[in-house]
């Protein structure tokens, strides 16, 4: 296994960069950081383009997967521990990550893979919390896939990687330009576009969630645009007490539960 002593190292400041979204856009790659998810792109034949691990670290875990995946024949290097600090890019990093190519459909690849699912839309939702953990939700509760309009924080940063723990590695990504090339290309596929709004008078209860909708997650301050509001079905989310709104993840992920609650319901 080779070992980075420097800073200045190739891989090391290759690693680091993709902290940048300038710099995953140029070079189509992302970090992975954590046993979990370097060992779920290796099953999954995500694209590795090479991984590295923390000389000395104490996670058997890490160590165990550095070596299976050297055996499988990806580059795999040992960083010490001041330069591992460097490339990966949390505060208290994990043993081990891998840098991985990003697997970005086209419109025409995300559709014909959703068939008659149920699509999560993230519109200008700018929280990197909130972008992985509706992810993950969306994988959860059986949507097939996440389209993300100009102004959402990127899928591929760490933050939102992290939060999706994985699903981000299994689910379709589409990004959009805008609302109206978004809209245009539900319409292809047949989905029926709903958005919550507090004063809507449909209940998500009575809503038809179960196929072909297009849930759309606004903006945390804004909600969604003007322009998708206008083309969409409003559904309010039924709550007790006083609570005037809930956050943007939150919402997202009881409108998802509810359509898969309405699916289980016609099996």
């Amino acid at each position: 296994m080779n070992i980075i002593s420097s800073p200045e190292n190739r891989i090391v400041k290759e690693a680091a960069s993709l902290a940048e979204k300038k710099y995953r856009d140029r070079t189509g790659s992302f970090l992975a950081e954590g046993p979990k998810l370097v060992k779920e792109a290796m099953l999954l034949g995500n694209r590795v383009r090479f991984i590295f691990t923390r000389a000395g670290a104490a996670d058997a875990e890490a160590a165990e997967l550095a070596e299976e995946a050297e055996s499988a024949g990806l580059a795999v290097y040992m960083l010490t521990e001041s330069v591992f600090s460097k490339a990966a890019q949390t505060q208290t990093p994990q043993g081990i990550c891998a840098v991985l190519e990003k697997k970005e459909c086209s419109s025409g690849e995300f559709f014909e893979k959703a068939g008659n699912g149920c699509i999560l839309v993230l519109d200008r939702l700018q929280d990197p919390g909130n972008v992985g953990t509706l992810i993950r939700s969306a994988e959860a509760m059986g949507f097939a896939g996440v389209l993300c309009i100009k102004g959402t924080a990127d899928p591929w940063q760490p933050k939102v990687v992290r939060a999706a723990a994985g699903s981000l590695l299994r689910l379709p990504i589409l990004l959009c330009e805008d609302a109206q090339q978004a809209l245009d290309l539900l319409a292809g596929a047949g989905k029926q576009v709903f958005t919550a709004a507090m004063e809507a008078e449909l209940s998500c209860w009575d809503a038809p969630l179960a196929e072909n909708a297009a849930i759309v997650i606004g903006n945390e301050g804004a909600g969604a645009g003007e322009q998708l509001k206008a083309a969409a079905t409003l559904v309010s989310i039924p709550m007790a007490g006083r609570t005037e709104s809930l956050n943007a993840a939150v919402a997202g992920s009881m409108l998802m539960y509810e359509s898969y609650r309405q699916k289980g319901q016609k099996l």
